[in-house]
C-alpha cells in the first residue's frame, strides 16, 4: 500500500488554505469523509436518536476519520471535522 502513496498525486486545497499534494487513497478518504459530515448535517434534524442510521453514519464517521489518519491525512480530517462543529454552532 506504500506504493498507491507515491502513484499520481493529485493536488486539492487543505482545509487550512494550503496547497498539497493527496494521492488518489488520501483523497478518496477525505472525499468520503467531507460526504458523510454533509450527510450527517443534513439528516441531524430528520433522523430520531434511536434510528440506527444515525448509529450507522456515525460510525462511517469515525472509521472513515480513522482511515485518514492511517492515511497520513488525520490533521485535514480534524480541520473539515472542526468546519462542521463551527458551521452547526
Amino acid at each position: 500500500m506504500a506504493s498507491e502513496r507515491s502513484v499520481n498525486p493529485v493536488s486539492t486545497s487543505v482545509p487550512s488554505g494550503g496547497l498539497r499534494s493527496y494521492s488518489p487513497t488520501q483523497l478518496f478518504f477525505l472525499t468520503r469523509l467531507s460526504w458523510l459530515i454533509r450527510q450527517r448535517r443534513e439528516l441531524i434534524n430528520t433522523l430520531d436518536e434511536t434510528d440506527g442510521r444515525q448509529k450507522l453514519l456515525n460510525k462511517a464517521l469515525y472509521s472513515t476519520f480513522l482511515d485518514c489518519q492511517e492515511e497520513g491525512v488525520g490533521d485535514e480530517a480534524k480541520s473539515l471535522l472542526a468546519q462542521q462543529n463551527q458551521n452547526a454552532n
